[in-house]
């Protein structure tokens, strides 16, 4: 009688380590692009887990979001200010989160970027990854965000975000942080956007280069 009772327990146990298993294990993908000076994490919408980050609902929608952080000022300078990026690089000033929603192929978007970059991930990874946007946002006491900008419709938004922005803390530094929260051992400083594809490219594949 207790042999059977443990048969039944080792099966059970099984089971739930083939499942866990197979949970941690399912492949996703997530992409990295550069755009001119906008480096940022592309996800599709319905991988992410909007009740660890409740404000992709405001994309829901989009197919995929395209995430980024840097400056407030100059990210949010619809042409190229010298004069803010300058100040942006040499002197720590606030932040700001840009998501932008699209629907085209990912291999037209991958296109129209400087640089692309295919990471396949778990579903824990992509978890933690979303967490860390989520921890991102500035948030009041209340938890809750400030829009700043919206931008072609609200396809592009800006929110108030945590930290300064400075040369050895750009977005490039802030998507490698993003990457090691998900275990990637990556270099959590790159101040150039090749710096951080090149460090990537071990764990990716690469999809268009400069």
């Amino acid at each position: 009688m207790l042999f059977s009772i443990l048969i039944v327990f080792q099966n059970i146990f099984s089971v739930s380590q083939q499942y866990t298993a197979e949970t941690d294990s399912s492949e996703i993908k997530i992409y990295l692009v550069k755009q001119r000076w906008h480096t940022g994490i592309v996800i599709e919408t319905a991988k992410i887990d909007t009740i660890v980050w409740k404000e992709v609902n405001h994309f829901e929608e989009f197919k995929y979001v395209d995430v980024g952080w840097g400056d407030e000022a100059f990210y949010q300078d619809p042409g190229f200010d010298l004069e803010l990026a300058v100040k942006a690089l040499f002197y720590p000033t606030p932040s700001t989160l840009r998501i932008e929603g699209f629907n085209m192929p990912i291999e037209q978007y991958a296109e129209i970027s400087d640089i692309a970059l295919e990471l396949k991930i778990s579903s824990v990874q992509l978890k933690k990854i979303v967490q860390y946007i989520s921890n991102t946002y500035w948030r009041n006491a209340e938890r809750n965000v400030t829009l700043q900008v919206e931008r072609y419709s609200g396809s592009i938004k800006f929110y108030k975000a945590n930290n300064n922005y400075h040369i050895f803390n750009t977005c490039n530094s802030w998507i490698a942080k993003a990457l090691n929260e998900a275990g990637f051992g990556i270099p959590d400083d790159p101040i150039f956007a090749e710096e951080l594809f090149k460090q990537a490219q071990h764990f990716g594949k690469l999809l268009k280069a400069e």
